[in-house]
């Protein structure tokens, strides 16, 4: 097992330098950061799956389960706009280039109260009611003026507004519904497999086609996002948190750098819900009685039962993980697209997790 995974990590630098040498570019610091993104979001899958194949199972159902949880996502976060008392006038128009660009500031006669990023306002148009979101507010000569996300659309001097404010539940409980909504799904899997004696391929067969179908109908198969709305959050778990210093990349990708300079990657907050999920995982695997007696099972289920082992419990368990991964991946798979598209989210990931899993030495 360690000559494999030496080939295959001896195999990985290979690849790298190859394409390093072919495109100096796979090494800049940008496409660095998307790598671990990727790398970060994929590898959730590929631990979750792990633990099902220890079992001597499969989970066919990882790709349909992430559309269907990013679809949830937005749905029970309920990203909408509700009306305010506010009414006021455009007093003045303000912009930087042309009047159809975004980032317009009009001033108002009359601020409106606890006015918020994301906000919108609607006014009367020749197509009916018209709106556009709010970006903030700034401050220019001594006036407070509202800054647009969008464009100007037809607003001109005197036009009467009206203000929507941006309303949702909030983001860590709406995750917190749709992790239990997966993880229940990854139970009744457990259950079917355990107590049923259904066949795991057959089983999670059927999740794939019935969850994507799930997701297709709560949406009209239409694609649904997060209208702009959620920015902090987003930003928590698709930003980078922090940088690390790597050499050589600058005159890899830049070949007028020294070799001395050190460049300074992004790492993607993906990346750290990896590693922290990898370390749990290894620590469950190999530091826990319960760990072993998983291990155990995957080994020969029935001499781990005659054993004393609950192999049945042991089993399930490893399915609602491996389902509660994939609906974390959909939901951050929303958040880095910033909407779900319920016909081809998450298309084939099962097969790069189940890949993703034989390669890190798991055994089929």
């Amino acid at each position: 097992m360690q000559l494999k995974n030496v080939g295959i990590f001896v195999l990985l630098i290979a690849i790298i330098l190859v394409t390093t040498w072919l495109d100096g570019n796979y090494a800049s610091p940008s496409n660095l950061r998307a790598i671990v993104r990727d790398t970060g979001l994929y590898g959730l899958i590929s631990i979750g799956v792990a633990l099902v194949i220890v079992t001597g199972g499969i989970d066919l159902s990882i790709g349909s389960l992430i559309a269907l949880s990013g679809v949830l996502f937005v749905q029970v976060v309920n990203i909408r706009y509700e009306p305010t008392g506010y009414e006021g006038r455009i007093v003045e128009i303000r912009s930087a280039t042309a009047e159809s660009t975004s980032g317009a500031l009009l001033r108002l006669d009359a601020l409106p109260p606890n006015l918020r990023d994301g906000d919108r306002l609607t006014f009367a148009s020749t197509s009916g009611r018209s709106s556009v979101a709010v970006q903030g507010q700034t401050e220019l000569d001594g006036q407070t003026f509202v800054r647009l996300r969008d464009r100007l659309q037809g607003l001109r001097e005197g036009v009467p507004v009206r203000l929507e404010t941006l309303a949702h539940l909030h983001p860590f409980a709406a995750c917190g519904v749709v992790l239990l909504i997966a993880a229940s799904i990854g139970l009744t899997h457990g259950l079917l497999v355990t107590y049923g004696n259904l066949q795991p391929f057959v089983v999670t067969l059927c999740g794939l086609l019935i969850y994507r179908g799930v997701a297709r109908v709560l949406t009209g198969d239409n694609q649904i996002g997060l209208l702009g709305a959620l920015d902090d959050f987003k930003t928590l778990f698709t930003g980078a948190p922090f940088q690390v210093p790597v050499p050589l990349v600058s005159r890899i990708s830049n070949p007028n750098a020294s070799w001395s300079e050190i460049a300074w990657i992004d790492f993607p907050a993906s990346g750290l819900i990896l590693l922290g999920t990898a370390i749990a995982t290894w620590i469950f695997l190999y530091r826990t009685v319960w760990g072993r007696h998983l291990l155990a099972t995957g080994e020969n289920e029935r001499a781990a039962r005659f054993s004393g082992i609950r192999t049945r419990p042991l089993i399930i368990l490893a399915y609602v993980f491996c389902s509660s991964l994939a609906g974390l991946t959909g939901i951050l798979f929303t958040l880095e697209l910033n909407s779900v598209q319920p016909g081809s989210s998450g298309s084939f990931y099962e097969l790069y997790a189940i890949a993703a899993a034989v390669l890190g030495g798991c055994s089929l």
